[in-house]
């Protein structure tokens, strides 16, 4: 069982996101309770379904994108592919908490929100390696090129005698602009069996950690990370994300500076 806690205010975000300093974020808009990416979610998970959508973004994108990867760099293809929205088998985290807040309160303000944080080194132990592994790592390249290859042939490959079956936390190379204006971070998943989940693998209550964000709360947190400066036009730096902002802050009719926050008093 996950600990679950409520936050209602900027403050309990920033004492969270100082103190978990080494973890990684996840901001939902709805409560699921769930770490499950969006492939193996039940309105997706079909037999080589998962081959099929990579082959038709690998397909059409250089038609949209010049800047796109080698055909066979299979972990950039996903990481691409995640960033625009396909099911894939990755989840984003970010290293911001204040990021992961905007995606759980800048939609659906009707619902509770729910925000994650996780020890990811202690996640990569569950899986015996120490630290974040390079793109090039063999369990990595074992995620990314399973929808092509069958078990057998894939090991002999890679030179391994057990197929991986833990997530794994993964930093990307920061190819695309949203990555970095997100600050991503990711894990990637095998297929879901019995016991391979991070809430299964994290159970101690230290290592992952789940707060929920009240719809009561939701305008008033996204009004605390505009003025913080983070909006959609920060993460999504393109004119729809600028128009966007603009539309949101001119709710604003009228501001008077108040009396800034007096502290110790220091000396030049």
């Amino acid at each position: 069982m996950v600990n679950t806690y409520r936050l209602t205010e900027i403050e309990q975000v920033v004492k969270v996101g100082t103190t978990l300093s080494g973890s990684w974020f996840r901001g939902h808009a709805k409560v699921y309770g769930d770490l499950t990416p969006k492939l193996f979610r039940k309105k997706w998970l079909r037999p080589d379904f998962e081959s099929w959508l990579i082959e038709n973004f690998k397909r059409g994108a250089p038609a949209l994108e010049p800047d796109v990867p080698d055909y066979e760099d299979h972990i950039e293809w996903l990481f691409l592919m995640q960033h625009h929205g396909m099911p894939t088998r990755l989840l984003d985290w970010t290293k911001s908490i204040l990021i992961a807040l905007y995606f759980v309160v800048s939609k659906h303000t009707s619902d509770d929100g729910e925000l994650w944080a996780m020890y990811p080194d202690n996640l990569n132990e569950c899986s015996g390696f120490h630290g974040i592994p390079l793109p090039n790592h063999t369990s990595l390249c074992y995620f990314a090129k399973e929808p092509w290859y069958g078990r057998g042939k894939l090991l002999k490959e890679l030179g391994i005698e057990k197929a991986p079956n833990y997530p794994l936390a993964v930093e990307p190379p920061m190819n695309f602009t949203r990555m970095v204006a997100q600050l991503s971070k990711f894990t990637i998943h095998s297929i879901p069996q019995p016991g391979n989940s991070i809430p299964e693998l994290l159970p101690d209550g230290i290592n992952l950690v789940r707060y929920i964000i009240p719809a009561a709360s939701k305008e008033k947190l996204q009004q605390n990370l505009t003025t913080l400066g983070v909006t959609r036009g920060t993460l999504f730096p393109d004119l729809d994300s600028l128009s966007m902002d603009i539309i949101y802050n001119s709710r604003v009719v009228a501001y008077t500076p108040p009396k800034p926050p007096k502290f110790e008093q220091g000396s030049l």
